[in-house]
């Protein structure tokens, strides 16, 4: 018989970044303003993936200036 075993994920709190497309609603979880789209603007924003005790608890939304304000919450970005 063969034991095999299969790796356990770690889930850990993790920051993307990300184009800010027409119709977002987020609001920066840094600076409580809105993450807005502008047409002729290529704007980016930092969307975090946030666990608790191993458990995906919820995602925050921020502008890419304000994450660095933040000094990194969730690590760094991934692009």
């Amino acid at each position: 018989m063969i034991d095999t075993t299969i790796p356990t994920a770690t889930l850990a709190s993790r920051a993307a970044l990300r184009r800010v497309e027409a119709g977002n609603l987020a609001i920066c979880a840094h600076c409580d303003q809105q993450v807005k789209f502008a047409a002729k603007q290529n704007r980016q924003q930092v969307i975090a993936n946030v666990y608790v005790n191993g458990k995906w608890d919820r995602v925050e939304h921020f502008h890419e200036e304000c994450y660095e304000l933040a000094e990194s919450p969730f690590g760094p970005v991934n692009a």
